[in-house]
C-alpha cells in the first residue's frame, strides 16, 4: 500500500510537468539569428536645367546648375529567426541626407529625420513554402518595382513610376502599410508558382484627420501571383524581391499578375489597380518591365492613370577581372486631368554598373534625362520642374 501511494504521488508530480513542456515552442538559437544589417547608397549628382518658383506667386525661374553630394539611401536594422518557422525584420531609414532641394533627383530633402521603413514578422504555416503569413508594416505585394529592394536594381534608381503606383494604392511614397498577408510558393520540374493575398489598413484617405481612413472605412485588398519557367528567381518564399541581375547564372522568365481594390473612403468612392510585370534573365541578358493601370472613382467621375517601364542590362566581364553591366531604362507615366496625378512624366536612364562584389558593392555612372507636363512628380507647372542630371553612385550592403 505504501509503495502504491509513493508511485501514485510520483505520477501526479511528474506527469503535469511533462505535459507542460509541450505547451511552448522552442527557441531556435535566438542569439545566433539576431543579425544586424545596414546599407548605404552615396550619390554625387550634377543637375542642369532645374526650374523653381523662387518668389511667392511668381513664375518658375531657372536655378544655377549644381553639383550635390548626398546620401541617397541609408538603412540600419535587425533581422532574425528566433524560432524555426518565425522570422522578423525591423529596418530604419534615413534617406536623402544632404540632398539639395534644387537637385534633379526625385524625392524630398532630409535634414536628419529617421523613420521606420519595415517592421514585420513572417510565420511559416506549412512544413514547406506553400503557406506563410506575414503581419506588420510592410509592402503590399503589388508591382515588382514596388517590392524590389531600393538598392538592388541595375538602373541608377528605381523607376519613377513606382511612386505613382504606391501613392495611388496606399497614399505613401514609401509604399508601406499595416496589415496581414498570406503567401507561398511551390515548384515542380521547371515551373514555379508564387502567390500573395493581403488585407491592409490604408490610413491616408481622410480629408480631416492624419493617420485615419476618415468618416468611411474600407480595407485595402491586394493580390499577386507569379509564374516562372526555368530557373526560379527565389530559392525560398519571401515578400521581398532580390536584384534583377543574377550575374549570368539564371536562365528563366517570370511573369507576374497583380491587382488591388479599395471601397469608399473620404477621398474616393472606389479605387482599383491592375497590371503585369516580367523578369527575363538568360546568360548575360537582364531584362525587366511592368505596366500598371490605376482607376479611381470620385464625385461621379472616373479618372485613369497608367505607369510603365522597361529596363535592360548586359553583363560583360573584361579580362576576367571587371564585371560590368551597361544598362538602359525607359519609364513613362500619364494621368487624366483631375486624377491624383495628371499629365505626362517620362525618364530615360543610360549608364554603366561595375559590380565589385555582386549586389553587396557596386559603382555606377548614369545620365538621366526627364521631361513632362501637368501636375505630377516631374512638374506641377507652377512651382517646380525637374532638370536632367549625371550621377556617380556607390552602393554598399552589409
Amino acid at each position: 500500500m505504501k509503495r502504491s501511494f509513493i508511485a501514485l504521488a510520483f505520477l501526479l508530480l511528474h506527469c503535469p510537468l511533462r505535459a507542460q513542456e509541450n505547451y511552448w515552442i522552442k527557441p531556435d538559437s535566438l542569439f545566433k539569428y539576431v543579425q544586424p544589417v545596414a546599407s548605404l547608397q552615396f550619390w554625387s549628382a550634377y543637375t542642369q536645367g532645374e526650374k523653381a518658383q523662387l518668389t511667392a506667386n511668381g513664375p518658375m525661374e531657372a536655378v544655377q546648375n549644381r553639383l550635390n553630394f548626398f546620401i541617397r539611401r541609408a538603412r540600419i536594422g535587425f533581422k532574425g529567426k528566433p524560432y524555426k518557422k518565425l522570422n522578423y525584420v525591423l529596418m530604419i531609414q534615413y534617406d536623402n541626407i544632404g540632398k539639395d532641394k534644387f537637385s534633379g533627383v526625385r524625392g524630398s530633402a532630409n535634414t536628419g529625420t529617421l523613420g521606420i521603413l519595415d517592421a514585420y514578422a513572417t510565420w511559416r504555416l506549412s512544413n514547406n513554402d506553400m503557406a506563410s503569413v506575414t503581419l506588420g508594416y510592410f509592402h503590399p505585394q503589388i508591382s515588382r518595382e514596388c517590392v524590389t529592394g531600393d538598392l538592388l536594381v541595375n538602373s541608377l534608381d528605381k523607376s519613377p513610376t513606382q511612386s505613382y503606383i504606391r501613392q495611388d494604392i496606399d497614399g505613401k511614397s514609401y509604399g508601406r502599410a499595416t496589415g496581414i498577408n498570406l503567401g507561398g510558393m511551390t515548384a515542380k520540374h521547371f515551373v514555379t508558382i508564387d502567390y500573395n493575398i493581403g488585407i491592409f489598413s490604408n490610413n491616408t484617405t481622410s480629408t480631416q484627420f492624419a493617420e485615419s481612413t476618415g468618416r468611411y472605412w474600407s480595407p485595402l485588398v491586394v493580390d499577386r501571383v507569379t509564374f516562372t519557367i526555368g530557373d526560379p528567381e527565389k530559392k525560398t518564399y519571401a515578400i521581398n524581391y532580390d536584384a534583377n541581375n543574377y550575374y549570368s547564372k539564371r536562365k528563366g522568365i517570370t511573369l507576374g499578375l497583380n491587382s488591388s481594390m479599395q471601397g469608399k473612403t473620404d477621398i474616393f468612392t472606389a479605387n482599383y489597380a491592375a497590371g503585369f510585370d516580367v523578369l527575363f534573365n538568360y546568360n548575360n541578358w537582364n531584362i525587366d518591365g511592368e505596366w500598371m493601370y490605376m482607376e479611381r472613382h470620385k464625385e461621379g467621375q472616373r479618372h485613369v492613370m497608367k505607369a510603365s517601364h522597361i529596363r535592360a542590362g548586359y553583363n560583360i566581364i573584361v579580362k576576367d577581372k571587371y564585371f560590368l553591366e551597361p544598362c538602359v531604362m525607359v519609364a513613362a507615366f500619364d494621368g487624366d486631368e483631375g486624377a491624383q496625378f495628371s499629365g505626362e512624366d517620362q525618364m530615360l536612364d543610360v549608364g554603366l554598373n561595375w559590380y565589385l562584389n555582386k549586389k553587396n558593392c557596386k559603382l555606377s555612372i548614369h545620365y538621366i534625362a526627364q521631361k513632362g507636363y501637368g501636375d505630377n512628380n516631374y512638374t506641377d507647372n507652377a512651382t517646380f520642374k525637374k532638370g536632367d542630371f549625371a550621377a556617380l553612385a556607390l552602393v554598399v550592403l552589409m
